[in-house]
């Protein structure tokens, strides 16, 4: 500041800067010393503060600049020194102090020890509001004011090394002062020379305003520690926000459920590591968007329609909903849907939680699978004891019936009338003595002669038999493998289960068409077993029977083998194909039924080898030796169950495995995925498109390719029906590890 401002300039300054008004703490009932006097006219001091405050250092509280532009114009006003001093001495601000005092006394140790002494002694008993004038050991006036933050005392402002103008100064004291402490005399009492002289009413004056600026520091620091307690306050407060919030969303993202939040437009908020999965991108890639940018529309608008269900009912709404990984892979997820309010109610988001259910939902299904079997067995087992209890009250019934009956015959002339009638009487008998045999095998109660039978043998001899029971339109194929060995069974019983099957193949072909029946020897290993529930691994001799008649739908296939359930309307007993499986059980044994509408059906009968020397290798484990590749094989087949089994077995044996429910599933793929396939794995008959049709046009984009067969038909079957041509690679169903590692490592290797 050039120019020297005037008192009331000054005040004014310091009264702009206050901003909120302070209060000082008194000490009620303490008497203080004549020596300190009171300024009661402070303006704002009626409101100061007494928190408590902690141990803080004072110069970092105020801005030691700019009260060092103030008190340096304050000395420029009226030549009078300031000096700020926390309570241990250190000096926070100093203007204009006199030569005496710097050149002298604040040089000589014990001049310097009086000042110290005086200073802090006397602001020891000073309150807020009070300053005491006093005359120091070195023999100048001061005065002191104590500067409070709260209800502590951090310092003090002193003026002074001045004289009254009304007192008389004894010069005579301070050159004995120089003597005594050795100072210059001459230049000592230049100094003292210069020592400024005021009024009473002048000092009183200048006093009431450092006073009044004391104020003001106290309440700026007071303000500026409030200020730091709230900052550091709030600093504790975000960090713990901050730890609060990183738990929770180290939580949210380890939760092995789906979770996501979106705002009520759709878009998406958060989403944790699961759902990161689900679209295969991480969450700053998902935040902002919605499910339209992830998944197809129809897809999308159904996850829409449940959030709004959500909010319309303005509770959890429970959903199930399918959807298809990043990898590729299905689930089926239990989602629950949660509208979220703020606190004036307006909706804000929609939670989701997605639980993956899949495999309690095969579970369930499994378990209803199993309940249904087990219902179905406990009927079919009481159908069984009552048919074997009423089979043996009609053989009761039906012995007096054919001897009496075969007794007339004999007594009867060869061209008697009667004869005839008696003879429709035998034949009658004849039948129901048949059909109590049925029934004895379907409720398993027959009486079995086991003998070593050889099944080519049976059926050669067989065949005469059934060419005259077969229609004329339909031909008779006989395949049997040269390698198979004898079975213990009760041949009558395997010749019945061989003519019942044979007569429903011939039903099945009312247009005429090719009847086949193949041996052959095979071993059932645990991954058949365990999709068969009844079967057990093992060696078997393999006797099918083959139609390309009309087929089979899956829901006929489900009943096919119950006792009384005919496609034959009243034509038929529906006990043919219960009492083929009768007997094949009361064998040991196990059949299996492949059928597809229009295309033929095909009937597996295994009995089971009892001669340890025709034991075949088993292959119920995947073997260190088992032929393996890694090659690319592309899998096509609309059972869930062979194509999945087929996947986990090529993917051990170190092939990259894609897998298609159907061909045109499989093209889709294909055109996405340029990478060469190998081998196409494919099954022979699928709904829309059969194999052959989809290794012809994958083979347009993959020329070297190649391809193995499979299916539930027996091989002869396929080729001798025109499905395949002769000399392709072909496997059965079901095929065992050993026997799908090897047929694919020939095909590869064509």
């Amino acid at each position: 500041m050039s120019e020297k401002p005037t008192y009331e300039e000054l005040l004014q300054r310091v009264e702009e800067l206050e901003k909120e008004k302070t209060r000082a703490s008194y000490w009620e009932g303490e008497p203080q010393p004549a020596w300190i006097h009171h300024v009661t006219d402070l303006p704002g001091l009626e409101n100061f503060s007494g928190s408590s405050i902690a141990h803080v250092d004072l110069g970092a509280l105020i801005n030691v600049a700019e009260i060092q532009s103030i008190l340096d114009d304050f000395w420029r006003l009226t030549n009078m020194v300031t000096a700020i001093l926390d309570l241990d001495g250190k000096v926070i601000e100093a203007t204009g102090w006199q030569d005496i005092c710097t050149k002298f006394h604040r040089v000589h140790p014990e001049t310097a020890r009086n000042c110290t002494e005086s200073d802090l002694f006397l602001a020891k008993k000073l309150r807020p509001g009070d300053y005491a004038e006093y005359k120091c050991k070195n023999g100048l006036w001061d005065v002191v004011t104590p500067l409070y933050v709260g209800s502590r005392h951090l310092g003090n402002i002193f003026t002074g090394q001045f004289f009254y103008d009304d007192e008389q100064v004894d010069e005579d004291y301070f050159i004995k002062q120089a003597e005594k402490y050795g100072f210059d005399k001459d230049e000592y009492l230049k100094a003292f020379h210069s020592i400024p002289k005021y009024s009473r009413e002048e000092v009183s004056h200048l006093i009431s305003f450092l006073v009044k600026f004391t104020t003001y520091i106290s309440k700026i620091s007071l303000a500026n520690l409030r200020l730091e307690s709230e900052i550091q306050e709030r600093q504790k407060v975000q960090k713990a926000l901050h730890e609060s919030q990183a738990m929770l969303n180290s939580v949210v993202r380890t939760i092995p459920d789906l979770v996501w939040l979106k705002d009520p437009d759709g878009v998406f908020l958060l989403c944790n590591s699961k759902f990161e999965s689900l679209f295969g991108v991480s969450q700053k890639d998902i935040v902002g968007k919605t499910d339209y940018d992830f998944v197809d529309a129809e897809t999308a608008d159904i996850f829409r329609e449940h959030d709004q269900k959500a909010v319309a009912k303005g509770e959890p709404s429970m959903n199930e909903e399918e959807v298809v990984f990043a990898d590729g892979h299905k689930e089926l997820l239990e989602t629950i849907k949660t509208p979220m309010y703020n606190k004036e109610g307006r909706l804000v988001g929609v939670l989701g939680i997605g639980r993956d259910i899949t495999e309690r939902r095969r579970a369930e299904l499994e378990k209803a699978r199993l309940e249904e079997k087990y219902h179905q067995s406990q009927k079919v087992e009481s159908i069984g004891r009552l048919a074997g209890g009423v089979a043996h009250d009609l053989n009761n019934l039906l012995t007096p019936i054919l001897g009496y009956s075969e007794l007339l015959l004999e007594d009867l002339d060869l061209e008697g009338p009667n004869r005839q009638s008696v003879n429709e009487i035998l034949q009658a008998g004849i039948r129901a003595r048949d059909l109590v045999c049925q029934l004895l095998a379907f409720s398993r109660k027959q009486t079995l002669e086991y003998k070593a039978v050889n099944l080519n043998t049976m059926v050669n001899g067989f065949k005469s038999l059934l060419r005259r029971t077969i229609r004329e339109d339909i031909e008779l194929m006989i395949r049997p493998s040269p390698d198979i060995c004898n079975i213990m069974a009760d041949a009558g019983q395997i010749e019945q289960v061989l003519m019942n099957l044979a007569v429903n193949a011939s039903d099945a072909m009312p247009r005429g068409g090719i009847l086949t029946i193949e041996t052959a020897r095979v071993y059932l290993d645990e991954n058949y077993a365990k999709l068969h529930e009844d079967a057990k691994a093992g060696d078997y001799i393999m006797m099918a029977v083959s139609d390309n008649g009309d087929g089979m739908n899956q829901e006929i296939l489900q009943h096919i083998f119950e006792p009384f359930f005919s496609t034959k309307g009243q034509q038929g007993t529906g006990l043919g194909l219960a009492t083929v499986y009768g007997i094949v059980k009361q064998h040991g044994g196990n059949v299996w039924v492949y059928s597809e509408e229009g295309e033929g059906t095909t009937f597996k009968v295994y009995l089971p080898v009892k001669d340890d020397a025709c034991t075949l290798e088993k292959a119920a484990h995947l073997k260190t030796d088992a032929p393996k590749g890694a090659q690319r094989i592309l899998i096509v087949e609309d059972n869930p169950k062979v194509r999945i089994l087929a996947g986990n077995i090529l993917t051990r044996l170190g092939y990259t495995v894609i897998s298609a429910e159907s061909g045109g599933h499989a093209l889709e793929i294909l055109k996405e995925d340029k990478t060469p396939i190998d081998l196409l794995l494919t099954d022979v008959i699928m709904p829309k498109m059969n194999g052959k049709e989809l290794f012809t046009r994958i083979a347009e984009i993959h020329p070297k390719i190649k391809v193995l067969y499979m299916s539930g038909y027996t091989g002869d079957v396929i080729v001798h029906h025109g499905i395949l041509d002769e000399g392709v690679f072909y496997l059965p169903k079901p095929f065992s590890v050993s026997g799908l590692a090897e047929k694919v490592r020939e095909a590869l290797d064509s």
